[in-house]
């Protein structure tokens, strides 16, 4: 058995050698070069002598995989060639940039009031006037929550007139925080049709590695659903907050 498989790998040594060997050795033309076909024509004819050599003389001992090997290689080519086709005709663009509807509503996930969401909710007051506070309910009341929002949000906003985010509470009564969110994202999403919705996530970013073992990651989480159940009009941005301890 030691033996079979020693000349098996033998054999596609000498078969990778000989075969790939070959065809660069043809391709001396290079891209763009008016002899192309013909030396894309002479190392494919050396490739396939090459390769029925290998296949006729060593097909029980091992060459007969290469059979199943090569059309499997070609086949996964054209599928990847495929779909580099098919993306770059979806991405590509013979449009102007539209101009319309710069400030899409926002939504901001919150859970308790903190640094980190203090960062988030200030750079969401540079994007977009029409921000949305989602905090998730999970039966533990939200009455301490609406009144830091009024005490460190609301009332700072209309002291220095600038348009106040909206507060929402989402129940939760299954103690699920991320469902309510992407479902009132969702929501949004279906409310306004001919705008983006964009998600505001605050993250907390551990320098160490030891830490990750001590913090949840919703945020990522979040974002993963987002990704997978959102659109083109869903839009993601991460606000991250960088540990020190």
């Amino acid at each position: 058995m030691s033996g079979v498989l020693f000349d098996f790998f033998s054999e596609l040594v000498y078969y990778n050698t000989q075969v790939f060997g070959s065809f660069g050795v043809f391709r001396v033309g290079g891209p763009g070069s008016s002899r192309s076909i013909v030396v894309n024509g002479l190392g494919a004819f050396a490739t396939g002598i090459t390769a029925g050599v290998v296949l006729v003389a060593k097909f029980m001992q091992g060459a007969w995989i290469t059979l199943l090997v090569i059309p499997a290689l070609l086949v996964a080519m054209v599928f990847v060639r495929r779909h580099y086709h098919a993306v770059a005709l979806e991405t590509c663009s013979a449009t102007p940039l539209g101009l319309n509807d710069l400030t899409p509503p926002l939504i901001l996930p919150i859970q308790n009031w903190n640094h980190i969401v203090k960062k988030a909710l200030r750079f969401a007051l540079n994007i977009s006037p029409h921000i949305r506070a989602v905090h998730v309910d999970c039966g533990q009341g939200s009455f301490i929550f609406r009144q830091e929002w009024c005490r460190y949000v609301e009332q700072p906003t209309q002291q220095a007139a600038v348009a106040t985010p909206e507060l929402v509470v989402l129940a939760s009564p299954y103690r699920l925080i991320l469902g309510p969110i992407v479902d009132d994202v969702l929501e949004a999403e279906r409310t306004f049709p001919n705008q983006q919705i964009a998600v505001l996530i605050p993250e907390l970013v551990q320098r160490r590695w030891y830490h990750h073992i001590l913090h949840n990651k919703r945020a990522s989480v979040l974002k993963a659903l987002l990704l997978l159940k959102g659109n083109q009009r869903i839009v993601v941005i991460n606000v991250p907050w960088y540990l020190e301890a």
